[in-house]
């Protein structure tokens, strides 16, 4: 399938607990196919705070957070590949006019008053790559130190991931289908890679996401080849909510690999 069907957005607005923007970022009506972020048959995610606190996932989780983005009235997910620099979507910011007062908090999670969340100022806009639908912000400091010096960063592997291994998506959201105002904390979705050539830079995984998912990473689960590294930059999904034949999909590590080694990272 062609990057060329999921590269418009257009965003839907969805009401939440005291947060003004939960939007679902969606596909554009003129594209070839309707498709979004999608639950794979029934629910299947917990919240990142329900982890072992001694566990990898539960670690890496520490280095996703919830992306504000206020020029377009949108949100997604982001995560920290450096001290200070974060990857998300090009869907999600596709320019320095988009990334203006962008935002990211790293402990949006649960039993995490909204008070309490602690908000990074990421608005600085390094570069974008609309082929591999994948964008790079710069984060400032805060209190004098910068968000990767206090959650940590994520690795992206070396390899592509293998067929029928073990994955997880981190991510920022809740199901707003069942329950429009919920808050989309931080998650932790499992599940197995289905298709490592889905296209020519992306693989296929069965992990539930929904709109605002868009920018998480996704990594390889324990025991499997490159485990609790990334092995794709999660995107887009195929189907309907909630259907055993949908999917989701993400880029692979090496086209992320190689656009980072553009920037120096």
């Amino acid at each position: 399938m062609s990057m060329k069907l999921v590269r418009a957005f257009l965003v839907v607005g969805l009401t939440g607990c005291g947060v003004a923007e939960l939007p679902e970022d969606v596909p554009n009506a003129d594209t070839a196919s309707v498709e979004s972020p999608v639950i794979v048959g029934s629910v299947n995610w917990t919240a990142a705070t329900s982890l072992s606190s001694t566990s990898t996932e539960r670690a890496r989780s520490k280095a996703v957070g919830y992306l504000s983005i206020p020029a377009v009235g949108s949100r997604c997910t982001a995560w920290l590949v450096g001290t200070d620099k974060v990857v998300t979507n090009n869907h999600c910011i596709g320019s320095s006019a988009d990334a203006v007062g962008a935002k990211v908090s790293f402990n949006y999670e649960d039993g995490v008053a909204s008070t309490s969340r602690i908000w990074y100022d990421c608005s600085t806009f390094v570069k974008t790559w609309s082929a591999e639908d994948m964008t790079v912000l710069t984060c400032k400091a805060l209190n004098g130190y910068l968000p990767g010096q206090v959650y940590g960063k994520l690795t992206v592997a070396s390899t592509n991931a293998v067929n029928s291994s073990a994955m997880y998506v981190l991510h920022q959201n809740c199901d707003y289908n069942a329950t429009p105002s919920c808050v989309p904390n931080k998650k932790y979705s499992p599940g197995t890679v289905l298709n490592t050539n889905w296209s020519s830079n992306e693989l296929s995984y069965n992990a539930d996401t929904l709109g605002g998912s868009s920018g998480s990473p996704v990594l390889a689960g324990a025991g499997a080849a490159n485990a609790h590294l990334v092995i794709g930059l999660h995107h887009v999904g195929v189907g309907s909510n909630y259907s055993s034949s949908a999917y989701n999909t993400g880029v692979e590590a090496s086209a992320i690999r190689a656009r980072l080694a553009e920037i120096g990272l």
